[in-house]
Order: C-alpha cells, then sequence, then structure tokens
C-alpha cells in the first residue's frame, strides 16, 4: 500500500487535499493510506516510511525547505511534492531534491499530474525478502527481471544475480506490483519495465534473455505491454 503524507500548518488545506486525494484514487484505481502532520516536527517524529510527502514550504519554526534537508539526512527514498503559493521558493527546493511543486490554491489538474509523477517513480519500491547462496537477501520488486518457476522452488533474475526463493510463482503474481508484473507463461512472471520488444512467442528482454509467451496469453500480454508503454510516456 502506497502512503502519503500531508504536512500543511493549516487545517483546511488538508480537507481540500483529502478530496482531490479521493478523487485522484477513484480515478486511477488505486488506494493509499494517508497520514496528517500539522507541522514538520510532527512529519520528522514518525519514524513510518511514506512513499509521496505533500510539504507545505512556509511553516512556523522548521520550514518545508528544512523539513526535506533533515528526510533526506535519512537515506531513504521519498518522493516529495511542495506546495506553496511562493514560487521565488522552487529554486531552493530543487536542491533538496523535490519532484514536483504545486502551487496554492491547489488547482486539481496540476496536483493529480504531480502525484501521477511521483506514482510512476514508486512503482516496484516495495521489498521482498529472497536467498542469494543459502543467505536471507532483501531486494526491491522493480529491481526483478523475471521470475522462472522449477519443481519445487523459483529463481528470481536481477541485473548480475540469481536469487532463489521457495514460494511458488503463483505466490509472487498475487504478491508483487501489478502495475510492472505480469504473468506470460505457467513458468514465467516478468518485470515490463525491462521488456525490450515483443516477438511473436517469447519476449525479449533488455538483457538479451528470450521467455517464452502462452500461445493463450499472448493478445492479453500484448495488449498490457502496448498499456505500459503509453503510460510511462
Amino acid at each position: 500500500m502506497i502512503g502519503i503524507a500531508i504536512c500543511d500548518d493549516h487545517k483546511s488545506i488538508h480537507d481540500e487535499v483529502e478530496n482531490l486525494l479521493s478523487k485522484y484514487q477513484e480515478s486511477r484505481k488505486l488506494e493509499c493510506d494517508i497520514y496528517n502532520f500539522f507541522s514538520a516536527q510532527e512529519l520528522l517524529a514518525s519514524r513510518e516510511h511514506y512513499n509521496i510527502i505533500l510539504l507545505d514550504i512556509d511553516m512556523p519554526e522548521i520550514d518545508g525547505i528544512q523539513a526535506a534537508e533533515k528526510l533526506n539526512q535519512r537515506g531513504m527514498q521519498y518522493n516529495i511534492i511542495m506546495l506553496t503559493s511562493k514560487r521565488e521558493r522552487f529554486k531552493e527546493a530543487f536542491k533538496i531534491g523535490a519532484t514536483r511543486f504545486v502551487t496554492k490554491p491547489i488547482d486539481q489538474e496540476e496536483l493529480f499530474e504531480a502525484l501521477d509523477n511521483a506514482f510512476e517513480s514508486c512503482l516496484g519500491f516495495e521489498k521482498i525478502t529472497v536467498k542469494y547462496k543459502g543467505n536471507d537477501c532483501v531486494m526491491r520488486q522493480r529491481d526483478i527481471y523475471m521470475i522462472e518457476a522449477q519443481r519445487d522452488y523459483v529463481k528470481i533474475y536481477s541485473k548480475d544475480k540469481i536469487f532463489e526463493s521457495s514460494q511458488s510463482l503463483k505466490v509472487f503474481a498475487e504478491q508483487l506490483d501489478k502495475r510492472i508484473f505480469i504473468l506470460v507463461h505457467r513458468s514465467y512472471l516478468v518485470n515490463m519495465m525491462y521488456i525490450y520488444d515483443i516477438c511473436n512467442d517469447y519476449l525479449e528482454l533488455v538483457d538479451g534473455k528470450r521467455v517464452p509467451v502462452s500461445r493463450r496469453k499472448s493478445a492479453e500480454v500484448r495488449q498490457k505491454v502496448f498499456d505500459f508503454d503509453v503510460n510511462k510516456r
């Protein structure tokens, strides 16, 4: 579940953003957990990780720029969308890695565009535990190229390593981010981010691997890959 934090010192902004987030989730067929903070101190006191932070720049004591700097020092991945009525502070926000800006008063189209951009960068950032040479390893879903079913385990391919898991391919298909993973064959689950080309009966991945596509799934796979490519542009 994607976690979205709203940090602003005005309740009216929280109410407005929550209303727009409700419309956004409905229009994008998404479900998100929403968290409210009314000061930078409250946000920084929380030890939870939020995928997207809608952060007001002008707040008392600790402003949004200072809060973002402190968040970045934690070494975690955040998508920070700045909320502000002062365009002159955009340059400061760029320096601390804000991904987008939404000006106040908040425009629905502008907010939705910023959220679309943030969600795209959140694709597959959830982590899973797998094994490498017998040891447990934690990896991001988006770093998986494909998963191949063997008799009683699966092989998990990344850029330069092959991991293993005793979980079935079916379990992985249910757990992994369905926005980027697609079951192309009863033995193969593929990350669409790494598809280079689609041929008659197989996919070619960016590293040159060829993955068979079952005949009955061919039309579905082509459509999903096409839709994924269009939405990524």
